[in-house]
């Protein structure tokens, strides 16, 4: 049974969070950051309960007919304090095209009805919404009583920014701080030091800039592309959350402008720094026609040293495109798989089990390890580093621990990564350490993994069997750069005549991505044998089957019932057992 709040649960939160900000993040507020909060500290209970209703509401207007708080004494005492000090106010004529949207169809048509407009009552709302957008006036009566009775919170960019500061997104999440106290969403509970998550005033700003704008461009993507565009080719950039952002918005706005503007596409993914949007201004490139210029960039790119995803594409386009090889090195590399597994059909939707139970009729070991394998790897082995109760974290929200966040870790603690990675070279004391860490701390969310029961079962053998220093570098690169590394990673390990491989499996039609060939290929240089299998899907005759027929009174559904069931076991054609039954139809 979940516990019961306090009637003013939200309050506490919103204390609690603002409290965060004014302290830990206080060389992070302008003047006018610093004001909200203060002016907070000041207003009255009930005014701070009426604010808060509001914040955790997602539309900026409210109905005042709505506000309905039987723990808020005197609701229209709060409206006229939270008024006096511009946090709310009425809707003003100048907040007409942000209140339009929230009208029911009714109420623009009612308005339109007043207007110079001519519209038909089928119209859908959206184009309704258009017509009253280009025809109202912000006099127009209609709007004008509708506008008395409503509500807008004030000072939305600056609550935003404080809530940024906390959570790190545009996503309030108020309702988080509830559902950690019903023990509904588990939080990373500790005694690690509370941080703010940017270092200067100048990163926070551009990040939160970049946020905004990203969330902005995803709502109205054809209006704001120009104007977003110029922003993101002038406009100065800090710190690598705000980096981050810009890259990810470069991309979107790109692809909408690639159609009409291509050039001005091509200019924005040149100036970013991810290997997506190098990619797009390659292949953008080559199909406007600038073939031959091209050749001479992707030439000197060649010679230059490159992050490993743009690596692989640049010599992959230049071999297709100028040295005419006809396949992809991802197609290649599948050919060039020397293993091919015939699996009974039965595990089409569950290959790598099929897979499994193959190599365990084998009397091989084989685990399922992907992605997940690697990470626990990585949280064992830097788990003081990372959770230890002398750590940095921003909130216990944050998915990723702190010192993840933007690249700094092996940056920051270099020495003591060092010093970790060396308990590999006794690999009985590895295991026996990570089996203290899982019992001691099973459950603690990471962010990193989820906790299992057989959490070790495949950690314990690639201990003991990996070559010597290969679990080193490639932990060694997922803490120099987190984000880049930790998908892609081969479907299973397996153990045969004690020798340890990893295997990326690929059923018909599969395709190999950049990300696991990027991953295949850092296990391979840190000394794993990686394999790549084929499965051809097959009939196992050892596998049993269950065949099923029904009769029925008819074939019309809702009208006909069934009046027999029978299943036949086979294996190896053969029968092995039988069942019926019959069922009254009534």
């Amino acid at each position: 049974m979940l516990p019961t709040l306090p009637e003013k649960y939200y309050l506490s939160h919103a204390r609690e969070l603002f409290g965060f900000v004014s302290n830990e993040c206080a060389h992070l507020l302008e003047p006018d950051h610093q004001q909200y909060l203060t002016t907070f500290d000041t207003l009255s209970e009930d005014a701070q309960c009426l604010l808060v209703r509001f914040l955790a509401r997602k539309p900026r207007f409210l109905a005042e007919a709505s506000l309905n708080y039987g723990e808020i004494s005197d609701i229209p005492t709060a409206i006229d304090e939270l008024t006096e000090h511009h946090y709310i106010s009425q809707v003003r004529q100048g907040d007409r095209d942000q209140f339009l949207p929230i009208l029911t169809k009714p109420q623009l048509l009612a308005c339109l009805d007043q207007s110079q407009a001519t519209v038909k009552r089928a119209t859908p709302k959206a184009e309704l919404l258009e017509i009253a957008l280009h025809y109202l006036d912000a006099d127009n009566p209609a709007l004008n009583t509708l506008r008395q009775g409503n509500l807008v919170r004030r000072k939305q960019t600056q609550v935003d920014y404080i809530l940024f500061l906390f959570f790190g997104d545009l996503r309030h999440r108020l309702q988080k701080f509830a559902m950690r106290d019903l023990g509904v969403l588990k939080t990373r509970k500790s005694t690690a030091k509370k941080t703010a998550r940017f270092n200067s005033k100048a990163e926070a700003l551009s990040a939160f800039t970049l946020t905004s704008l990203r969330r902005d461009f995803k709502a109205e993507p054809e209006l704001l592309k120009e104007e977003v565009a110029d922003y993101l080719l002038n406009a100065e950039v800090t710190g690598p959350a705000a980096e981050e952002n810009r890259n990810k918005l470069i991309l979107t706005v790109g692809e909408t402008l690639v159609e009409e503007q291509p050039e001005q596409a091509i200019e924005l993914w040149r100036s970013a720094t991810d290997p997506a949007a190098t990619e797009r201004w390659i292949r953008e490139t080559y199909k406007q026609g600038g073939k031959e210029s091209l050749k001479q960039e992707l030439e000197q790119l060649r010679n230059q040293e490159l992050d490993a995803p743009t690596k692989i594409f640049v010599e992959d386009f230049y071999a297709r495109k100028y040295e005419g090889k006809r396949t992809s090195v991802f197609t290649d590399m599948l050919r060039e798989s020397e293993r091919t597994l015939h699996i009974d059909e039965t595990f089409i939707n569950d290959v790598e089990e099929g897979v499994i139970q193959h190599y365990q009729r084998e009397q091989h070991e084989a685990f399922f390890t992907e992605n997940k394998h690697w990470r626990v790897l990585f949280g064992l082995t830097f788990w003081e580093l990372l959770f230890g109760k002398d750590q940095m974290q921003h909130n216990e929200f944050d998915h990723l621990p702190a010192p993840l966040r933007h690249g700094r870790f092996y940056k920051e603690k270099q020495e003591e990564i060092e010093h970790c990675l060396n308990l590999f070279d006794l690999p009985d004391k590895a295991n026996q350490h990570f089996a203290r860490l899982a019992t001691q701390h099973y459950g603690y969310p990471t962010g990193l993994f989820r906790w299992s029961a057989g959490l070790l079962d495949a950690i314990q053998p690639c201990i003991q069997l990996s070559p010597e220093g290969a679990i080193q570098k490639v932990l060694r690169r997922m803490a120099q750069d987190y984000r880049h590394t930790r998908d892609g990673y081969p479907d299973l390990m397996v153990v045969e005549n004690k020798q340890l491989r990893f295997e990326e499996v690929k059923a018909p039609g599969d395709v190999l991505r950049p990300n696991q060939l990027v991953s295949i290929e850092r296990l391979r240089r840190a000394g794993f044998q990686v394999d790549i299998s084929q499965v051809e899907w097959a009939t196992d005759p050892n596998q049993v089957y269950a065949v099923v027929d029904i009769e029925t009174t008819g074939s019309r559904k809702g009208m006909h019932a069934i009046t027999e069931i029978a299943v036949v076991k086979v294996k190896n054609q053969e029968i092995i057992e039988e069942w019926s039954t019959l069922i009254n139809p009534e």
